[in-house]
């Protein structure tokens, strides 16, 4: 009563599956996922983040003491605490099977929306079983326990803290606006492309859930077009069986699994096991130049990869002042001997003026170890870095006025191929002898960025 089983078991729709954390963590860092879509089993308790470790008591006590998204939303419904706390878009599926919001311009006042969906369902004009919680965070933001960041995520940690300062080594890598997701069988996300051109790590602690992901470009578009915001839930249509045979990855993510995939093209998310559905993602954009470039033509009317209902170009910006400064911040790195510099597992600063620093556990400081001493993936990273920094100077105005003179200089080091400063941390042998197929010499930082031009980018397929 889903979809369609031998779509989920076509070898080439499959996703593609690691089994280490480490090996993720990788992917993340440097993997190309654009027609990919990779999971770590099990990976919430490979990271540390099972949802004890993650979620407020007081939202994992909810979700717990109920079994769907109605019971949920009357639990909140007699709580002053949640209410004063949490801000959700509350979604239902309404006649036409489109996917619609309650009241979508009270964004902040999360009493009314409850009121208003629960209207609509005892009116029976909307199907309990259609309700979905999206992006719920907090109603007002605070400091993050861990870095200080001041946030409106309700998650304590994500995989973000599980980098480390390795997650400086991205071009953007959003924890504010952080979302979290909660279904029922039957309820989802409809079909969408994300408003900036970015990817998603996610995190699937509750629930089975079904996830298609269209090859970016025409295919993409035309979906988004054809079932913008339409829901694939059963029965199926003629059309929406069609559709489905065109997705890149037609996905089955279990309770516990970590994912990686971008939201750059269209996609769509169904939770199809009895119980609440429980996941949320964040948001990132890698140095992978591939990856770095089409998030750069969000706002690019000129690229087969824009849609109407993309972010505005001044939101935008700020987006890019943000990635402009994680760049800075990997050439301060860089400049002083690497990654590895200053990797003690705990904040240069306390949290508040009471709590101490935070420590790393020590699952954090191996992982992070392992990546640090994988020459391989260093050299792939200066490589990227390059790739990226050259689109920004070469392919956006507005990027090329916000390099820094540091990352200026990172940029002049990496060319003449001196790579990462030796510090003390780091073997003063060079051997020139330890090649790998997954990170070319440094001399191809230069030339990445000309295969990475608009027409090689838009020719590519893309998982979503």
């Amino acid at each position: 009563g889903t979809w369609p089983l031998e779509l989920l078991e076509d070898p080439a729709r499959q996703p593609r599956v690691v089994t280490t954390a480490t090996e993720f963590l990788r992917e993340v860092l440097v993997g190309e996922h654009l027609g990919d879509f990779i999971v770590l089993p099990n990976g919430v308790k490979l990271l540390g983040l099972s949802e004890e470790e993650v979620l407020p008591q007081d939202l994992l006590q909810a979700v717990t003491n109920t079994s769907s998204v109605e019971e949920l939303l009357r639990y909140f419904q007699n709580d002053a605490g949640l209410l004063s706390r949490y801000k959700a878009g509350l979604e239902y599926v309404d006649k036409t099977g489109e996917q619609r919001q309650a009241l979508p311009k009270e964004r902040r006042n999360l009493p009314a929306r409850i009121k208003e969906i629960l209207r609509l369902v005892d009116s029976k004009e909307a199907d309990p079983a259609s309700l979905y919680i999206a992006e719920m965070r907090l109603l007002n933001a605070v400091k993050h326990p861990i870095d200080g960041e001041t946030i409106k995520t309700v998650c304590l940690r994500d995989v973000k803290d599980v980098m480390g300062q390795l997650a400086s080594w991205t071009f953007y890598w959003d924890r504010h606006d952080e979302g979290l997701f909660i279904g029922n069988r039957g309820s989802g996300k409809g079909v969408h492309v994300d408003q900036v051109l970015w990817s998603n790590v996610g995190k699937n602690w509750r629930g089975h859930k079904l996830v298609a992901a269209w090859p970016k470009g025409a295919v993409s578009n035309r979906i988004c077009t054809e079932f913008d915001d339409q829901l694939f839930s059963a029965p199926l249509s003629d059309a929406k069986l069609q559709a489905l045979r065109e997705a890149a990855k037609v996905v089955l993510l279990r309770p516990g699994d970590v994912y990686f995939f971008s939201g750059g093209t269209a996609h769509t998310a169904l939770c199809v096991s009895e119980g609440i559905g429980l996941g949320s993602y964040e948001s990132i954009v890698t140095l992978h130049p591939l990856h770095s470039g089409l998030c750069m033509q969000t706002c690019d009317r000129s690229s087969p990869c824009w849609l109407d209902g993309a972010m505005p170009q001044d939101e935008f910006e700020d987006i890019l002042d943000e990635a402009a400064e994680q760049l800075e911040e990997s050439a301060r790195q860089l400049l002083k001997g690497g990654p590895g510099v200053d990797l003690h597992g705990a904040c240069k600063e306390p949290t508040d003026e009471v709590r101490k620093p935070f420590e790393a556990p020590q699952l954090w400081k191996d992982l992070r170890a392992s990546l640090i001493g994988d020459k391989a993936l260093m050299r792939l990273l200066q490589e990227h870095y390059a790739a990226t920094v050259a689109q920004c100077m070469t392919r956006s105005s507005y990027m090329r006025k916000q390099m820094s003179s540091d990352v200026r200089k990172a940029m002049r080091q990496l060319m003449h191929g001196r790579g990462f400063a030796r510090s003390p941390h780091r073997s003063r042998s060079r051997s020139r002898g330890d090649s790998s197929t997954r990170a070319p010499p440094d001399r191809r930082a230069s030339n990445v960025s000309a295969s990475t031009s608009p027409q090689s980018q838009r020719s590519g397929g893309a998982s979503n």
